[in-house]
């Protein structure tokens, strides 16, 4: 009978496109966007450059610029009109090479610099990391005019370490979002579809136990969840090369677990609405903050204070956090006690408000 039920749940499930849109196309079309994002390159640095000197010192440093990833170097002539592109923003820096800077060198008193000029925005959150660039190269520059000794010399020793970017940090994330979300709104609606259509005061008047009911339901979602995670994850390591470097089934059972907290709070949303429509409403404003306060695109670690401490408690935080330990760091999921304990203190708390609050009408 139990099985037979299960069954049945999983056809009406395929049979309701938009459930199954919410259930799978919704957290891929995260996947594909975060996906196209190039997040972990960093912006193209353009600068434009009036070389006044024309010599062997003013396109050394030129070329040293040049060389550095995501620097875009144009020479130009008229100073006036590079320092309006600046202005208008169309263009982020302009360098100004004195005339005769290796003369000027040559000739200058012990104490006077020759000053070469950087133009940039003030209002520009980059402006100070290109600042410390190029005076690094000058002041790389300083030291072979004068040949000063080396003193002091680093030793580069390269290892080969995890490569992670920002789209694997995401990917569980992802995940527990699209867990989440159908989980809530899925049998919220169900549930008050099915007593809006009196189909769960019919139960009651046949020989079916009520909690081989429910279990099925249960059952047919974590089911649904498992393989949501496998499309997702599958999709991010298929399509935009994520790494996933753990244990999948680790990952898997935590899943299982969050979800059990989810599906009760769908159960508790579906005994509070009226019709389905007020259901998905509510759904999603359950839903929606724990989507973008519990770390699901950024670490919670960025929200203020108080904030960040407080929403390491709601349950998709626990389940994002140990998924990301096992995915990333490759960690088993019993190294995560604390989350896997704010995990179990939901379930127990939400179970027992959906049994007291859940009615049959």
């Amino acid at each position: 009978m139990l099985l037979a039920l299960i069954l049945a749940n999983l056809k009406m499930i395929y049979r309701n496109r938009q459930a199954l849109f919410w259930a799978m196309a919704f957290p891929l079309i995260f996947v594909v966007i975060f996906g196209l994002f190039r997040l972990d390159e960093p912006p193209d640095v353009n600068i434009l450059v009036i070389d006044q000197s024309q010599d062997a010192l003013s396109k050394g440093l030129i070329a040293s610029l040049s060389a550095i990833a995501g620097y875009k170097l144009e020479e130009r002539q008229d100073e006036a009109k590079a320092r309006q592109e600046v202005k208008d923003g169309d263009k982020g820096y302009l360098l100004i090479i004195p005339e005769g800077m290796a003369s000027l060198l040559e000739k200058r008193t012990n104490q006077e610099p020759v000053n070469v000029t950087l133009v940039y925005d003030r209002t520009s959150q980059t402006a100070p990391s290109i600042i410390a660039t190029v005076q690094r190269f000058i002041e790389e520059a300083n030291k072979q005019i004068v040949q000063a000794p080396t003193l002091l010399a680093l030793q580069p020793e390269g290892i080969q370490s995890r490569k992670l970017t920002y789209f694997d940090f995401l990917l569980p994330g992802l995940v527990g979002m699209g867990v989440m979300t159908y989980s809530i709104i899925g049998i919220a609606s169900v549930i008050t579809l099915y007593r809006e259509q009196k189909i769960l005061k019919r139960i009651l008047a046949t020989p079916l136990k009520v909690r081989t009911f429910f279990i099925a339901q249960i059952i047919s979602y974590l089911l649904l969840s498992v393989l949501q995670s496998i499309v997702i994850v599958g999709a991010g390591i298929l399509l935009f090369k994520a790494h996933v470097y753990g244990n999948f089934l680790g990952l898997l059972l935590l899943v299982v677990i969050a979800n059990i907290v989810f599906l009760n709070l769908g159960f508790i949303v579906g005994a509070i609405a009226r019709n389905v429509r007020a259901a998905d409403g509510l759904g999603n404003a359950v839903s929606m903050p724990m989507m973008f306060l519990s770390g699901t695109f950024f670490p919670t670690d960025l929200l203020p204070g108080f904030l960040a401490k407080a929403v390491k408690f709601l349950p998709l935080s626990p389940m994002l956090d140990a998924m990301r330990g096992v995915a990333l760091d490759a960690k088993p999921f019993w190294d995560y006690p604390g989350e896997l304990a704010i995990l179990g203190g939901w379930i127990v708390v939400s179970s027992i408000v959906a049994i007291r609050m859940f009615k049959f009408n």
